[in-house]
């Protein structure tokens, strides 16, 4: 590794601050051509987790208990990155100081790290002009947010990049995209794109932002791509993290376009569609490792959740990324830190965080919720889904819900802070009060002077309703973006299709979205009020039935599904639908004839064709959705309760189905109890929770 070598600030208008990590960590002669440069950009430059960030950067809000920024850190070590650049914006004084206290400032870190102070960026465009009036950048560069969560190898990322650049210096951009679900949970939900790419090369031709909100049937392409490229890919299955490789080109083009603020709607775009610049973006394209940005509620919530399922592994929670954590790992993925006080009678179930110094009295129930450290939790509080941050004080009998509590907020007793809130710093809830779904408290008055919000936090309490009208006057699709992007999903607001663009048709452009409606009128047929799906249901089950009873190879099946679901243009929902009512059908029938007791028949089906389920159910949402379907089945089954009971179990054994999942469908899922007889069908579904719950707690007790 090379001496540091960076431009001078003098003469600009931004400051720039170093924190020297290593010095002469390498002989001078290592080639400059192979070292690698980090931009990360500290400020997302825009307001979605206010008002929590009107007094903390959101790269150092918690995730689980440590920093995004630290994250992102520890990202760029796995990629053998030599030298970072922080570009700060907003609370750069809070960036630069956890910066030189943390360990990537010891002379034992991986990089040399410094601060570029640029206080007037208002977008992406504004922090690269930046960088390239100062001339920091001295070779190719990864550029990132500093609210990733990524642990892709990148030593054939890189080299694929730095072979393109050696043959022709106009492949200026490499984009690493990561392949998933169009429903899946950490891909945020108002924003999407279509990416153009040459099958052969992975070299991106086009590029188009989507509103989920809007009918989109087609896109409009250059003819002229169809004459440079034969074979094209038409995707938007992509979660796109804005991790891109970038040669010292790039700074230069956003200063000589100075309309460039968005690095993809603008930068990449404009590149793409110039005929004079002559430049080539490349994607490349990951299917086996985990990355995911925190751009937003969501987002965080659903990263939240990958980091404790050690999807993100070894980036996880018991891997202790602060030098002071004490994390360990127990079964049902909780992590509990040392010197934390449980009562006997509390209860901490699956998928829960408990930081050090954290108190919990009798009665209380966690579940899969993140606990702070110091926090005070009193008797009987129900806490589910939900992110207490440090030193947070919740009264007797308080219920949170899918909220985020911030730190030093006190929830007074009896107090119900409902799914989407925000509770910001050191605000107080009175006891006996509802704190509205969506709702955003803060006590962060700015230059304003406000008076204590006794509506929204009680007479004894401290705060005031948050309400931030610029993003909403700027933006067109705002409605859109809080619908989607909150803690609790509004799905209802938005008609997006689960299907991937594949191909441009006439046929396809036009054809009409299908309703997920699904009839229960006879026993084992499935029927829709939309032909087109009406005739996939009644093939693919067919198919199913038929794989069965002439025992085909599971993978013969499974691709003869998925050629009819491309086919048909199907949805994966129907996917499940179909594939459940040939095999419950199938258990049915073992059942009715006196063939197999119910868990034998159960057993007997889901252990030669349950793997099916794992070409059909991708995340949490997927599984929430099977789980819907296989209750709904079984309302018209015999012993339909027995059914339900044991392929729950049965799937959960196989790892199909994950214990969150399932806790989320039985308690929170309003489509479970839509009628008598799916409340029914489920009665015998509380006794395997009660065996899951004394399972963990006796490993607990071990």
């Amino acid at each position: 590794m090379g001496p540091k070598k960076g431009g001078q600030a003098g003469g600009n208008k931004a400051k720039v601050g170093k924190q020297t990590a290593q010095q002469n960590a390498a002989p001078e002669e290592t080639d400059q051509d192979e070292r690698l440069q980090a931009i990360v950009l500290s400020d997302s430059y825009q307001t979605r987790f206010q008002p929590l960030t009107l007094e903390t950067p959101r790269c150092l809000l918690p995730l689980c208990n440590t920093p995004l920024l630290e994250y992102t850190f520890e990202f760029l070590a796995l990629a053998g990155v030599s030298e970072v650049i922080v570009v700060c914006c907003a609370h750069a004084d809070q960036i630069q100081e956890y910066i030189a206290n943390s360990r990537w400032s010891n002379p034992s870190s991986p990089f040399t790290i410094e601060t570029v102070l640029s206080p007037e960026s208002v977008s992406v465009g504004d922090a690269m002009r930046d960088l390239d009036a100062k001339g920091l950048i001295t070779s190719d560069f990864l550029l990132v947010s500093g609210d990733i969560v990524c642990n892709v190898p990148f030593d054939k990322v890189l080299a694929d990049h730095r072979q393109r650049r050696a043959k022709d210096k106009n492949a200026i951009m490499t984009m690493v995209l990561r392949e998933a679900s169009p429903f899946h949970r950490t891909r945020a939900r108002a924003e999407s794109a279509i990416f153009v790419l040459d099958e052969q090369t992975n070299q991106c031709v086009h590029y188009e932002e989507i509103k989920t909100r809007k009918h989109m049937k087609q896109i409009s392409l250059d003819p002229e791509i169809f004459n440079k490229h034969t074979d094209l890919a038409i995707r938007n299955d992509f979660i796109d993290c804005h991790i891109d490789i970038c040669s010292p080109d790039v700074p230069a083009l956003f200063t000589e376009n100075f309309d460039y603020n968005h690095i993809r709607k603008d930068f990449v775009h404009g590149i793409l569609t110039s005929d004079l610049l002559g430049k080539t973006i490349f994607a490349h394209i990951v299917t086996d490792n985990y990355a995911a940005r925190v751009r937003s509620l969501q987002t965080y919530d659903a990263v939240s959740k990958d980091v404790i399922s050690r999807w993100t592994y070894p980036i996880t929670p018991d891997s202790n990324l602060l030098a002071d954590q004490t994390f360990q790992y127990q079964r049902g993925h909780i992590y509990k830190e040392d010197g934390i006080v449980l009562a006997r009678s509390c209860r901490i179930n699956s998928c829960t965080v408990v930081g050090a110094g954290t108190a919990v009295d009798d009665g209380t129930v966690i579940t899969g919720s993140v606990i702070g450290r110091r926090c005070k939790i009193g008797k009987n509080v129900s806490i589910r889904s939900a992110y207490i941050w440090d030193d947070v004080t919740i009264e007797d009998d308080a219920i949170i819900e899918s909220a985020i509590i911030a730190n030093g907020a006190v929830i007074g007793a009896s107090s119900h802070v409902a799914p989407g809130a925000i509770v910001s710093y050191n605000v107080k809830i009175d006891a006996n009060i509802i704190v509205d779904g969506n709702k955003r408290l803060t006590k962060y008055l700015g230059e304003e002077d406000k008076k204590v919000d006794t509506d929204a936090v009680g007479e004894d309490g401290d705060g005031y309703v948050y309400e931030d009208a610029s993003e909403a006057e700027e933006d067109d699709d705002y409605e859109e973006i809080v619908n989607s992007s909150g803690l609790v999903y509004n799905m209802a607001s938005l008609n997006a299709s689960d299907t991937s663009f594949s191909t441009v048709s006439a046929d396809q452009a036009h054809r009409k979205s299908r309703r997920r409606r699904v009839s229960t009128a006879s026993n084992n047929t499935i029927a829709s009020e939309d032909s087109d799906e009406e005739s996939f249901l009644r093939e693919a089950q067919a198919s199913v039935e038929r794989a069965v009873a002439e025992n085909h190879d599971l993978d013969i099946a499974a691709l003869e599904l998925s050629t009819l679901r491309m086919a048909k243009n199907a949805q994966f929902h129907e996917v499940r639908a179909a594939t459940i009512a040939a095999l419950i059908g199938r258990i049915s029938h073992l059942i009715n004839s006196n063939t197999l007791k119910a868990r034998a028949a159960v057993e007997s089906v889901l252990n030669r064709w349950g793997p099916l389920f794992r070409r059909q159910v991708f995340d949490q949402a997927d599984q929430i959705d099977f789980l819907l379907l296989i209750q709904r089945d079984c309302t018209r089954r015999m012993q339909g309760s027995s059914i339900l009971l044991h392929a729950i179990n049965c799937l959960y054994d196989q790892d199909i189905l994950e214990e969150e999942a399932i806790l989320t469908w039985w308690y929170q899922d309003p489509q479970r109890k839509e009628d008598a007889d799916m409340v029914k069908v489920g009665e015998l579904v509380p006794r395997w929770l009660d065996w899951l719950t004394t399972a963990e707690e006796e490993s607990d007790s071990e």
